[in-house]
């Protein structure tokens, strides 16, 4: 009877329930999507509310990606009382396409594939179960003595946020980032090394912000939404609804603890203070399992922006902004507990320009911009800086002052030297043998033996960043390749950039090095060049070669895009120097040079430049 009942089971599996999940499956692609873009219109809608509207919605969209599977599931398998009214189920309205008819035939292979996904995503979450587990475990069980002093200062958080529960205190050497873990017995896990490395207000302002999750239930709403990404890995929108879920999870607890301690500013700078201790710290950031809730969670820079900078900001509010501004300078200065000396300025910017080039020889050289900034800029880019034109202000700065090579940003030098010669841009120079690259043997759209203008030949090697054309550019330079070369080193000297050095026009070389705060003032000083400001702002033009129009676009994808003010703009890549980026671009109807070098791809280098958009747009609005 038992065997007969195990046959019978097996029979109705592979002949209903696995053409139920299979289909149930396949339906959710477009499903998915569709919640996805409903749920983009709806954040897009609430861009300016609060974050809890927007937790709503993206808890929302992954309830229902959750129940639309589910229930179609349950409504074939209830719908067809055999195998085949299920296939009759399956079919279009219309005659059924070939695809369709292929891809219900691979239904059983489609089931094994989810089943296999849910195994390892469902083994993923046991590891980080486990691992919660541990930490747990390893933890010290009670704090000393001077430090239970902590304890009670969470208890009494605790009370003021309304929370009935008692929150647990614990000491741990594992994590460096305050954490919250558990739900019917809550824990708060301590770093150490935070006892003694943050003031205490600050140190208080971080338990607040892990009694907010406790007291909203987080802990649990994420395993449940752990749970969800392992059912339905396979979709792209499920994985983005649940990192924007996680994002606005962290707002709405920064919001909650801001009001329990009386002062957002507080809550930020703690946050930026602990990003600041994990920088220095000896080792990389521990790895936390997505089970955890860590004071570090989510977009570290949105979240401080939302407590300093609040959306539902008033007239007097922005009027106010500045003073803000230096009242959090000022209590970053204070809880560092160290001054920063002021760097000597140097004499004001000044640059040749085709109009008075460099005659005399003598062109004052930039200022000397400190490099402290308010906010420690997430972005991908390993050196990075954001200068404010005119007051000389660093506004974001990322190790702006490390010497690393910078590729074709080489060539805004080049385009400078070349036009402070004066020469005929309308003269016709050749592409010669001598122009091939031999070092990194790159790729090139003009051939040996091309022939164009002096200026067609600049616009390729700025918009396109011809390398040929840029060698051809320097290899005709009145006196020849060695009077270019000279010309460079003055022009260097003229501008100030002590940690510049350039040894040939294009920037294949690594030995073309400088830093970002260098790149910033040769970026300044090409911008006054109204020549290269016009070719590097341009989306695309049509450059004759051989008689020939061709039509060059720009490298930077930004140059044109809507919602962008660039005036200036030069990209870079080599394996040394990775990718790079320069621009001057106006926010807020302030102009702004942008610095990135060493992002790992052009997509990365991109998001960083986005990133920065919006952050000037916060601070100019």
């Amino acid at each position: 009877m038992s065997a007969e009942f195990l046959l019978q089971w097996q029979a109705t599996l592979l002949e209903r329930w696995v053409p139920a999940l299979g289909l149930a499956l396949l339906h959710f692609v477009w499903q998915g999507l569709l919640i996805a873009l409903l749920a983009g219109l709806l954040l897009a809608l609430l861009r300016r509310a609060g974050p809890r509207p927007r937790y709503a919605v993206c808890a929302g969209a992954l309830l229902l990606s959750l129940l639309l599977p589910l229930g179609q599931f349950v409504w074939l398998i209830n719908a067809a009382p055999d195998a085949g009214s299920l296939q009759a189920a399956a079919e279009l309205p219309l005659e059924a396409p070939d695809w369709w008819q292929t891809l219900l035939e691979q239904l059983p292979q489609l089931v094994l594939a989810w089943s296999l996904g849910v195994t390892l995503m469902g083994a993923r979450l046991a590891l980080g179960l486990a691992w919660v587990a541990q930490l747990r475990r390893r933890a010290a069980l009670r704090l000393p003595q001077e430090l239970q002093a902590w304890q009670a200062r969470l208890d009494a958080l605790a009370r003021r946020m309304g929370l009935r529960r008692h929150v647990r205190l614990q000491l741990s050497a594992q994590v460096d980032s305050p954490l919250t873990m558990g739900f019917w017995r809550p824990l708060v896990l301590l770093p150490a090394a935070l006892l003694s490395g943050l003031p205490a207000p600050l140190l208080e302002a971080l338990l607040a912000h892990e009694l907010a999750h406790v007291r909203r239930h987080d802990y649990l709403i994420n395993l449940l939404q752990s749970l969800v990404e392992a059912l339905l890995f396979f979709h792209p929108a499920v994985w983005w609804l649940s990192d924007r879920m996680r994002r606005e999870r962290e707002l709405v607890a920064d919001e909650l603890a801001a009001a329990v301690i009386g002062d957002a500013r507080q809550l930020a700078l703690a946050l930026h203070e602990l990003s600041l201790i994990n920088d220095k710290s000896a080792t990389a950031p521990n790895s936390l399992s997505p089970l955890t809730l860590s004071a570090r969670g989510g977009d570290l820079l949105q979240r401080i922006h939302a407590l300093v900078i609040p959306r539902q900001a008033t007239p007097s509010w922005k009027l106010a902004l500045p003073a803000l501004t230096l009242a959090l300078s000022s209590l970053l200065v204070q809880a560092q507990a160290r001054t920063q000396p002021p760097k000597a300025a140097a004499a004001s910017t000044a640059a040749a320009t085709p109009s008075t080039p460099a005659a005399s020889g003598v062109v004052t050289p930039a200022p000397e911009a400190p490099l402290a900034s308010a906010f420690k800029l997430p972005v991908n880019a390993k050196h990075a800086l954001v200068l404010e034109e005119g007051s000389g202000k660093v506004l974001m700065e990322k190790n702006a002052d490390a010497v690393v090579p910078i590729a074709s940003l080489t060539k805004l030098m080049t385009a400078m030297v070349v036009l402070d010669a004066k020469p005929n841009m309308n003269e016709k120079i050749q592409i010669a043998q001598d122009d091939v690259d031999t070092l990194k043997h790159s790729a090139s759209r003009v051939r040996v033996g091309a022939e164009m203008s002096r200026l067609a030949a600049l616009k390729l090697a700025l918009m396109q960043s011809e390398n040929r054309a840029a060698a051809a550019l320097a290899r005709t330079y009145p006196g020849g390749l060695a009077a270019f070369e000279l010309a460079v080193k003055a022009k260097i000297r003229a501008l100030g950039l002590t940690r510049t050095a350039i040894s040939e026009p294009t920037g294949l070389s690594p030995a073309n090095t400088s830093t970002a705060a260098d790149v910033a003032r040769m970026a300044a000083a090409a911008a006054r060049y109204p020549e290269i400001a016009q070719i590097t702002s341009e989306k695309k033009d049509i450059v004759p070669v051989n008689g020939k129009p061709r039509e060059v676009r720009n490298t930077n994808r930004l140059v044109g895009a809507k919602g962008w003010d660039i005036r200036l703009s030069k990209t870079g890549y080599t394996e040394e120097a990775g990718r790079c980026l320069t621009m001057r671009m106006v926010s807020g109807g302030k102009p702004v040079t942008v610095v990135l070098l060493d992002a790992d791809g052009s997509a990365q280098r991109l998001r960083d430049a986005a990133k920065i958009r919006q952050s000037l747009n916060k601070l100019h609005s």
